[in-house]
């Protein structure tokens, strides 16, 4: 991607790590802001021919790695992000380079470059997918402008691992030195509230809710619940927001197809007014397994943090059954409470009723006011 004038860049809105400081971990990585002693590393992993088979004459030598890897510790202080050394964490050897870069390709709006290079040794391990999968998600909470990627035709991991990120296609663009490239972005994120929510197509937020619940997602119903009465709950949600209640938060394709949706209600009591509940997080189950769950989360506290600044503390309720709390917890979360057999969804069917909470900075809870 060609960058041209760059834009201002949007008030960091996430914990900026000092040079060299941990930036996001994955469950074998850790990234880090790179720092110029880096440049052995940086061109171990560059100047390896190997791991540039898709595009061998983007391969830098070794002054064009020092201006590289000085373009990375520019764009963290200029822009708050960028790409980092990446760490085994079991290690501590550095066996790659990922990130998100600020870039302006072809006139288009600002987008982060998703990009991730790794040492030949540690290929065809997963690796890729999870920094890919880790990096967008960080991004659909801590940043407003839309991940992309382009990504060689022939390069079939790569697209792969684009598309288990949660990335969609969204047609062929050229590269810098004129290549066409299949070009990738993350879903478009739109929130609804009180002067929105006449734009809301009902009938597609009820289509949604009707499949992920005949698919046995956990969204307040059990599969068969008539569609009239799945509309009632709907419609009460979208009451809430047209009186300024509520947030509708929602994940859309390219083609303005609805991907996945979740709603931030407001607390009855006035001495929860710093609380946001969150409810009907749901994912096309047509897409699973393309981290839209982790994105919709992630994007929905990062509403929380910017549309609700007078909240300090996300709270919600999960059915038990389901694997839902390890989904949570890997994602920031912590349970606060249990109810064993709380909830009846039928016959003998009892579920657990398990409360969470998380900070909306990201912080640990601390108990009885330790904010």
């Amino acid at each position: 991607m060609t960058p041209s004038t760059p834009e201002p860049a949007p008030a960091v809105l996430h914990p900026l790590p000092e040079p060299g400081g941990v930036w996001l971990t994955t469950p074998r990585l850790t990234l880090r802001r790179p720092v110029m002693d880096d440049l052995e590393g940086y061109r171990r992993v560059h100047g390896d021919p190997r791991t540039y088979a898709h595009a061998p004459a983007s391969r830098p030598d070794a002054e064009r790695c020092r201006e590289r890897l000085e373009e990375d510790l520019d764009a963290w202080r200029d822009h708050g992000v960028g790409y980092a050394a990446v760490i085994d964490t079991a290690t501590g050897e550095l066996v790659g380079w990922a990130g998100l870069r600020r870039q302006r390709p072809d006139g288009r709006p600002v987008l982060l470059n998703l990009y991730h290079r790794l040492v030949h040794a540690r290929l065809g391990q997963g690796l890729g997918r999870e920094l890919a999968r880790a990096l967008v998600t960080w991004a659909l909470e801590w940043r407003e402008e839309p991940v992309g990627a382009l990504v060689d035709e022939g390069n079939h991991a790569s697209l792969a691992t684009c598309r288990s990120a949660g990335l969609l296609e969204v047609g062929v663009r050229p590269h810098a030195d004129g290549k066409p490239m299949v070009a990738f972005e993350a879903p478009e994120l739109i929130v609804a509230g009180a002067t929105e929510v006449g734009g809301v197509d009902r009938d597609e937020v009820l289509d949604l809710w009707m499949r992920v619940n005949e698919a046995g997602g956990a969204v307040g119903f059990v599969p068969g619940t008539p569609r009239g009465d799945v509309a009632v709950a709907l419609d009460t949600h979208l009451e809430a927001v047209q009186a300024g209640r509520a947030l509708l938060v929602t994940l859309r394709a390219p083609d303005s197809g609805l991907l996945a949706l979740g709603f931030w209600l407001a607390p009855g009591s006035r001495r929860q007014e710093h609380v946001a509940w969150l409810v009907r997080l749901m994912v096309d189950p047509e897409r699973q397994g393309r981290n839209l769950g982790r994105l919709t989360l992630a994007a929905m506290t990062g509403v929380a943090r910017r549309e609700l600044p007078h909240v300090r503390l996300l709270r919600l309720d999960y059915r038990g059954g389901l694997g839902l709390g390890r989904f949570y917890e890997a994602n920031g979360w912590t349970e606060v409470g249990r109810i064993a057999e709380g909830l009846r969804m039928g016959g003998d069917d009892y579920r657990d009723d398990v409360a969470m909470a998380r900070r909306v900075d990201g912080r640990p809870l601390v108990p009885d006011g330790g904010f």
